[in-house]
């Protein structure tokens, strides 16, 4: 239920910004679910026993009979090559393969016997399927392929080996999430920095249009976000809500992160012949909210000039005709959807031009 309501907060901009903890409860609903893993493999039928034990005798004997087949299935349509991957039995793996098993048999959720031993850091049962010609790329019915599974683990032995075999790094899963992205959303920071390394694209991004910088900021991943600011990352790229960077960093809790990118906008102005700083405006409340507060003394520091009428702040719009000027922030500070949005008209005060 936590995990759930997590999600659906996960998807506005301040729960994004509100970075999610793991407890004693998280790390024993982990455990329990492993328990439960082993339990859903329990195997019914003689060779699927046979398989998940071990017996590679007995195995080989009712093949041999004929009274049963490599090919044979349970409810969730699973053959003894998916229970052999499960229990690491890699010598029952090159019985089952010699006898003409299908390699890449998918069970009712799409997942194949290549799968089941990644997902159970099954070493030698992945390396037997991957030089028999298994498929690294097939996707289950969450859209996960072989090599998002050891990501979302943080094992980078596995990635490795399958990336070897052409695993897909810019495969998206149902949620349009890359391996790359996959391992950012779940902070497994030291495998992200693994799949750049090995040449993961930088510039993908998810279904909410929040790409690798956007997450690396998330977790204030400072090492991250130099990367991909120097790899050329689109710095004034907006999200469904219209939410850079900047404006996660700020309304977070990420300093590190949020001191780089304000650096890194003060060099882009920089290269402007003009010397302009870009424009914007907030709408303030009465009494004011923290993550207005803390934008508002941002811009004060960073614009020449500023005007405050009517609980409102101006500040003064230098032309300028730079493709690297900044995105106008826009007024609804207090998170997305707020009824302070409102669109920005254009209009004069005192002979400069500001942002009404």
């Amino acid at each position: 239920m936590k995990n759930l309501v997590h999600g659906i907060k996960e998807k506005t901009p301040m729960g994004f910004c509100d970075v999610p903890g793991k407890n004693l409860l998280d790390f024993l609903r982990d455990m329990k679910s492993i328990c439960a893993n082993e339990a859903r493999y329990k195997p019914r039928k003689k060779i699927h026993q046979a398989a998940s034990e071990g017996d590679i005798k007995k195995l080989q004997r009712m093949i041999n009979l004929g009274k049963h087949s490599v090919h044979d299935r349970d409810f969730k349509e699973r053959t003894a090559l998916h229970f052999a991957c499960i229990y690491g039995r890699e010598e029952v793996v090159n019985v089952l393969l010699r006898n003409n098993c299908d390699i890449d048999a998918v069970d009712r959720n799409s997942i194949t016997p290549l799968m089941k031993a990644v997902q159970n850091w099954s070493y030698g049962c992945m390396c037997t399927l991957l030089k028999h010609g298994a498929n690294p790329n097939h996707m289950d019915k969450n859209g996960n392929t072989s090599l998002h599974y050891p990501v979302s683990e943080d094992n980078q032995k596995l990635v490795e080996y399958l990336l070897k075999y052409n695993a897909d790094m810019e495969q998206k899963n149902n949620d349009g999430f890359t391996p790359l992205l996959l391992a950012l959303k779940e902070n497994k920071i030291e495998m992200a920095k693994f799949l750049v390394k090995k040449g993961a694209n930088i510039h993908v991004f998810d279904k909410m249009k929040r790409n690798t910088l956007l997450y690396a900021i998330r977790w204030d991943s400072t090492d991250l976000v130099s990367l991909f600011l120097d790899e050329g990352i689109d710095f004034f790229f907006k999200d469904v809500f219209g939410w850079t960077v900047l404006r996660y960093a700020i309304e977070g809790m990420s300093k590190g992160s949020r001191n780089i990118l304000m650096d890194y906008e003060v060099k882009l102005h920089v290269k402007n012949k003009d010397g302009s700083l870009g424009t914007t405006m907030i709408l303030l409340l009465d009494p004011p909210c923290l993550s207005q507060v803390r934008m508002m003394v941002f811009l004060m520091k960073r614009f020449r000039s500023c005007l405050l009428v009517k609980s409102r702040i101006f500040f003064e719009i230098e032309p300028s005709s730079s493709k690297h000027a900044p995105a106008k922030c826009p007024s609804n500070l207090g998170g997305a959807g707020d009824q302070r949005d409102k669109k920005e008209a254009k209009g004069t005060v005192e002979g400069k031009n500001y942002i009404l």
